[in-house]
Formats: structure tokens, sequence, C-alpha cells
């Protein structure tokens, strides 16, 4: 039996709440904010629990990997990158050339090809980073570019 199965979903419920447990300030939501382009979960087969999430988006006029989390048990099995992947799957096939993403792990992305880009000089995709009272304090979230080959 496969250990997870990848869906595209509507259910912003869910998935905001995974974020939000995982720290990425999202608030807690039904509603699919309308910079979604596109969502997807991965699912136990098994029990049906979702272990991982991301968003394709639009921000500030560029597309976005907008939020991505795995549960936090599930941590460091290689499911972020698997849901990175998928993300970029879909970003290829609309032709589109970069992405960018707000990290709050920015080490993790770099381990994974992005790319650190001045704060100042990039397009504001950080949707909650720059009001956050925990900017600065207890994270430092860092503005990132990946290239699409």
């Amino acid at each position: 039996m496969e250990r997870y199965v990848i869906s595209e979903t509507k259910d912003f419920f869910a998935l905001s709440t995974l974020f939000a447990e995982s720290g990425m300030g999202v608030k807690i939501e039904e509603r699919m904010p309308a910079r979604i382009i596109k969502m997807w979960r991965m699912d136990d087969p098994r029990t049906g629990m979702l272990m991982a999430a991301s968003t394709l988006e639009v921000r500030d006029g560029v597309y976005s990997l907008g939020d991505i989390a795995v549960r936090s048990d599930l941590h460091r099995m290689g499911y972020g990158r698997i849901m990175q992947r998928v993300v970029f799957e879909e970003a290829k096939k609309r032709g589109i050339k970069e992405l960018w993403a707000c990290a709050k792990e920015p080490d993790y992305y770099l381990k994974c090809g992005w790319k650190k880009m001045e704060w100042d000089a990039s397009p504001n995709i950080a949707v909650y980073c720059t009001e956050c009272s925990k900017r600065g304090t207890v994270c430092h979230p860092e503005i990132m570019k990946y290239t699409l080959e």
C-alpha cells in the first residue's frame, strides 16, 4: 500500500488549520483566499489523516509557493520536498518560470535549491510577516526565489 496519496483540494479549512498549527501565521478559515490558484493535500491512505499540504498562489503580482507544511510528527521524511515538487510541476504546466516564497525555515529552502533574495528589493509576498510580532524575535523569514527549468 502507498505511504501517501496526494490530491488537489478545495478544503481550505483543513489546510489553513495545518498551516496555522505549523506556525505560518495563516488565519484558520473556511473560504479559500482569492490569491490561491491551487491547493494540494497529502493524506495517509489507511487513516485519511492529513499529512502535508501546499499551495500555488499569486502574491503581489508574482507566482508563489504560498504555503507548505508537514505535520510536525512527520518532519524529516521528505514530504516537504514532495509537496514542493507538486507545486513545481503545476507551475511548469502553466509556463511559470520562477516561484517566490517567504521562508520561515530558510536553510531548508536553500537545501532545496532556492536562492535568498533581498527583502526590500523583492515582491511583497510575505502576507503576514511584515506585521507579525514574531518576525525578528523568534522568526527570521527570508524571501526566496526558485527558477524552474
